[in-house]
Parts: C-alpha cells; structure tokens; sequence
C-alpha cells in the first residue's frame, strides 16, 4: 500500500476572506466557518443597498445571487471605467484574486459568496490544463449565468445547509469541480477539450484497490480526496468522479458506508464506549454517530448493544 499520510490541511483561512459589511440591514444567515471545509469557504446573507471598498485577498471569490435582486455597480482597481449589471437569482459576479474593489448595491439580493483557495486553482491548472498559466488569469463576470457553475454552487449551499461534518469528503469533491468549471469558463487560452477528456480517464484496477485498502485503514481519520487521488496516483480534480463510475456510489456515500459497518462491528464484537467507537471510526463526536447510524440502520448504536447475541 502506497505511504501516504492522512491529509491534514487546515480549514480554509476565514480571516483572508471578504465580510459583508458592516451596514445595517445587512445580515450573515450561515457560513462554512468551523465544518473543517479545506478548499471551499462559503457564506450567505441578505443584503440592503450598500457601498464600500473592499480590501484585495488572495482568494478569487464568486458571488451567486440566491434570491432577490440588485443593480450592481463595481470597480477593479487599476480600472477607470465601472462595470454595470443587474445581478438577479441565478447570476454571478466576482472578487478577483488580490485586488481592491469598489462597489455600489442597490436592492435587497440575498448572495453566497464562494471562495477557492489559490492553492486549489493552482494544482488544477497544473493537473488538468498541462500547467497552462494563462488559465490563472481568471476572467471578472457581473450580472452573468453560468449553467454549470450554478448547480455546483447549489449543490455547495445544499451541504451547508446540512448538520453534522459528515460531508466534508463530499465538499472536497465539489470544491474540486467547482474550482476546474470555473477555470474551464473564466480562466485564459488553453485547449477547450482538455477538461471533457481529462473527465473520462478512469482509476486502475490496482489504484483502486490501494484506495480501498486505505480507506479501511485509516477510517479513524480525516479523509481527503487529495489524500486517496494521491494513494490512486491520480489527479484529485477528477479521482471523485472516477470513484463514482468505478464503484457506482461517490466517495463521500461509500466512505460513510465503511464507517457505519465498522462501527456496527464494534458494537457487536467489543466493549469499547460508544463515543470511544465514534473516534474509532471516523465521526466527530457520539451523536455524530447516533445521527449516521440511525440514518442508515434505522436504529441507534445503543438499540443494537442492547439487543446483540
């Protein structure tokens, strides 16, 4: 089996993001802050007309209109002339990477704000468009839809809806797809194609037993689609995917599965604590577990203790 340690990356760095600010009427309703989200940071809030300049971080940033709407007039730094645009539901703007912006609101839009991290977008670039740099050179929208980018970013505000730390394998796998769509649509220059074709290459035999064999030993702790596309020696922007047409369930579905039958081994065959067995096997806490294996089973892990033998 490949030597391969458990991905640690931290959560991804709130303090370098965009806050709304600090107008009234203006409202924060959820973010992604504390669910250990690693490439991915989101947020939603209802907003009131407002103007500010917003200080440059080094994270590009979509902005999606979740409901309502608004005129939106913004300036880049370096930029004499304004762009102007009604953001409706279902459009986009953006914040580009590192530089300064102005911006003039008008209405009453609620907007989730979706920041990948520069990391994530650089190993992307270098995995699935051959390293082309051009591609980094992320094109700013206003006002614009974009299909695809649209049911990932509902798919991403389905997952922070969520309770529990459960999807975060599932996340990595968005924030992923997220981060080459929005390469593949803003990004500069490159083959158009290579995207579609990097999406069919599937897992071998043998990187997909490396992959299971990992996930069975190391069901204890954090795993990350970049930690198991390295075991499977495969690009991470698409092992999700690949996982999904080889096994017929996603990663997030089929490592939680794995948890669960572990756990259930536990219960019937030691003495371990319930909360003991959660850390065991992968869940955050005891009623992380409880919630999971009642999801799942239909009963709770003490029920089936207490009927065992």
């Amino acid at each position: 089996m490949a030597n391969v340690q458990p991905h640690r990356n931290s959560e991804f760095p709130v303090r370098e993001t965009h806050r709304i600010p600090a107008l009234p009427g203006n409202r924060m309703e959820m973010s992604s802050e504390g669910k250990g989200w690693r490439d991915l940071y989101t947020s939603v809030a209802s907003e009131q007309s407002w103007s500010a300049t917003i200080g440059g971080v080094d994270h590009f940033c979509l902005a999606y209109c979740v409901s309502g709407s608004a005129g939106i007039t913004r300036r880049i730094s370096g930029s004499t002339t304004p762009t102007r645009a009604i953001l409706r539901p279902g459009y986009f703007g953006s914040i580009p990477a590192g530089a300064e912006t102005d911006w003039r609101v008008e209405g009453a839009p609620q907007v989730m704000l979706l920041y990948l991290r520069k990391t994530l977008l650089k190993r992307v670039v270098e995995q699935v468009f051959d390293d082309d740099q051009r591609r980094l050179q992320l094109r700013p929208i206003l006002g614009e839809a974009e299909p695809l980018l649209e049911q990932l970013s509902l798919a991403v505000l389905s997952a922070l809806r969520a309770s529990g730390t459960d999807e975060r394998l599932y996340v990595d796998s968005l924030a992923h797809a997220l981060a080459v769509q929005t390469v593949y649509a803003l990004g500069e220059g490159g083959n158009e194609r290579q995207a579609v074709l990097a999406a069919r290459r599937d897992i071998s035999g043998a990187g997909m037993r490396r992959v299971i064999e990992y996930i069975d030993a190391e069901l204890g702790n954090d795993l990350s689609v970049v930690t198991l596309a390295e075991v499977a020696n495969y690009s991470p922007s698409f092992f999700a995917r690949a996982f999904k047409r080889h096994t017929g369930e996603s990663l997030h579905q089929y490592v939680l599965k794995r948890r669960i039958a572990h756990a259930r081994k536990l219960l019937m065959g030691s003495d371990l604590g319930i909360s003991q067995i959660a850390a065991e096997t992968g869940f955050s806490s005891q009623s992380h577990l409880t919630s999971a294996f009642r999801r799942h089973t239909g009963r709770t892990p003490g029920a089936l203790r207490r009927n065992r033998g």
